[in-house]
């Protein structure tokens, strides 16, 4: 090819933008805007003493509020109950991950196929709903199980308030995602090495130890973070059972301190607590980063063709399979049937014949006669709809400018685009309040409304949506880019035609993902929302549970549940079958 066609090529190629190009500069400067912004905020407001976020006066900043922070004995207790929360809540939860997909990818354990579809749908039980679920089993005055175990064993009371109850409920809840982390990983394991120290006569625990644990390290230590700061940034678990007894953590004393019932909401203080609650997320988020840049080193798939060799558990197989039959009750069963029992009763009480008997519809017949709930419920599906495809929209541009452009940014936009991963909700609340806040004085009254809970909400889900476009995106090839612009096909239409169809799989699969989030995220909305006409669901479920209609919130509670496992269970569906076909065209 000539040096003029090589260059006639790349003039009908896939639209490059140059380093001046105004729209990757304008993508660049609004996203700087959308993460840096609330940042500088927030630690602007650690230093200000303004009664309101609006009355921030940068002549007057001062460091008194982290005094003031540091020198509360309180402080020093909300450090060490998150990192006792966070640390056993991590253990536990990667302990029995790592034990559950053991079983299923390296174990001869029955019914294998059923568990790998069983464990991820715990994912559709939000843990706003899975600890008020354990409320009704183990609250010390109410807890169905502890009456059972109190007056049938003579055990207990077992109290979930307390920092237990916390690891445990979330414990639960972090075991679904990591062991679909884990699964591949044990998966793709060349199995040479183990086979290797079995004929050598090592002993199946030791050769579990020495190889197979060694070669799933870095791996595993890659869960093991990114379980810790999903623990860390969770506010629903601690906030349902731990504000009760006062036992605070991070993201719970920063929500309380702007919504205390007795005293003025202290700006500052929060602020200044938020900023320390944000230097332990991002240390977290950069070990994370670290491990994964070095995982490579540590390469365990080869180019033969393999089989995992399975482990004869005998006898224990049908004790494994008990043991993962009671971590799906305990995550998904029984808090969906405790949910279940309490809406139809006209008040709480627990499981007896004169309680069965006594059963009502009336609590689902008020949620449908209550206008109220309805209003509640288009605000739901406005925010599921807009959250959703704004982060789907902004995602796409995002990974578009940094994949498919010469834009001398593009690693620092790459960046700055999943900074907001590093940044818990609560925090990400309550850098956008004080933006919000602004915005009203200066004319553009979002705050309070749906429009605030979409911007954070989209915002804080692009770290994963661009992570999730880049890949997508650079399975799309140029060429079909070159061919659609030789046929004379505008950019738009290009976008249009091309891009749109190839990646709408990735378009739904965030989509969805955003979805199932903005649904069963409370804290969030309840930093940003003023008004009983803005609330959404999550909202109105956590005021309806604090202020003790238990009954209409396990209606709701049913309800949701319900849906989000319909939902799950269809994306399971569709992805079994998509690899049944794909093993039927490699056959």
């Amino acid at each position: 090819m000539t040096i003029e066609a090589t260059s006639g090529a790349r003039a009908l190629g896939a639209p490059r933008f140059m380093p001046a190009n105004p729209w990757a500069m304008l993508v660049f400067i609004v996203v700087t805007a959308a993460v840096v912004v609330p940042l500088v905020f927030l630690v602007l407001g650690s230093f200000s003493l303004a009664p309101l976020p609006t009355d921030l006066d940068l002549g007057e900043l001062t460091f008194e509020n982290y005094e003031e922070v540091w020198r509360d004995e309180g402080t020093a207790r909300i450090f060490y109950n998150t990192v006792v929360y966070v640390a056993g809540a991590t253990i536990f939860g990667s302990s029995a991950a790592v034990a559950l997909a053991w079983l299923v990818e390296r174990s001869n354990m029955p019914g294998k196929i059923w568990i790998y579809a069983g464990v991820p749908m715990t994912l559709a039980v939000p843990s706003m709903l899975q600890a008020m679920a354990w409320v009704l089993l183990l609250s010390p005055r109410i807890g169905f199980l502890n009456d059972f175990l109190q007056g049938t064993l003579g055990i207990g009371p077992i109290n979930i308030y307390s920092l237990g109850g916390m690891i445990f409920i979330e414990g639960l809840r972090l075991v679904p995602t990591a062991f679909l982390m884990l699964v591949p990983l044990l998966r793709s394991m060349d199995p040479s090495l183990e086979e290797a120290a079995a004929m050598s006569g090592a002993a199946p625990v030791s050769t579990l130890r020495k190889v197979t644990a060694r070669l799933m390290l870095p791996g595993l230590l890659a869960v093991v973070i990114y379980q810790m700061m999903t623990a860390l940034e969770v506010f629903e678990v601690p906030g349902i059972l731990g504000m009760p007894g006062g036992i605070y953590v991070f993201s719970t004393k920063i929500y309380s301190v702007l919504h205390s019932v007795t005293l003025q909401p202290n700006y500052g203080e929060a602020n200044a607590l938020a900023i320390v609650y944000l230097a332990i997320a991002i240390v977290a988020t950069f070990l994370y980063a670290r491990v994964i840049a070095r995982s490579e080193r540590f390469t365990i798939i080869t180019g033969k063709g393999y089989r995992p060799r399975l482990a004869d558990l005998g006898r224990w197989r049908w004790v494994a399979l008990g043991g993962v039959i009671l971590y799906l009750v305990l995550a998904v069963i029984l808090p969906f049937l405790v949910f279940a029992f309490t809406s139809f009763q006209p008040f709480v009480r627990a499981p007896s014949f004169d309680a069965i008997t006594g059963m009502t519809l009336r609590n689902y017949e008020h949620l449908f006669e209550t206008a109220f709930v309805g209003k509640v419920l288009t605000n739901t599906l406005v925010l599921v709809i807009a959250a959703s495809t704004l982060t789907v929209v902004i995602s796409f541009i995002v990974s578009y400018v940094i994949v498919r452009t010469r834009f001398r940014a593009r690693r620092v936009l790459d960046q700055l685009a999943f900074i907001p991963h590093a940044i818990p909700g609560i925090v990400m609340g309550l850098a956008f309040l004080w933006i919000f806040l602004h915005l009203d004085t200066w004319g553009l009254p979002i705050h309070g409304g749906i429009t605030a809970m979409t911007i954070a909400f989209a915002i804080g889900y692009m770290a994963y949506g661009t992570r999730a476009m880049n890949a997508a995106i650079l399975q799309v090839h140029k060429d079909l880019e070159e061919a659609a612009h030789m046929s004379g096909a505008a950019r738009l239409r290009t976008m249009w035609r091309v891009f749109v169809p190839l990646m709408m799989p990735t378009f739904v699969g965030v989509w969805i993902w955003v979805m199932l989030h903005v649904i069963r995220t409370a804290g969030k909305p309840l930093m940003l929302y003023e008004g009983e006409e803005n609330q959404v669901l999550a909202i109105l479920m956590w005021n309806m549970w604090d202020e003790g209609y238990m009954e209409a919130v396990a209606a709701l509670g049913t309800l949701l549940m319900v849906f989000l496992l319909a939902v799950t269970l269809l994306l399971r569906l569709a992805g079994f079958g998509r690899g049944t076909r794909a093993q039927g065209a490699a056959s």
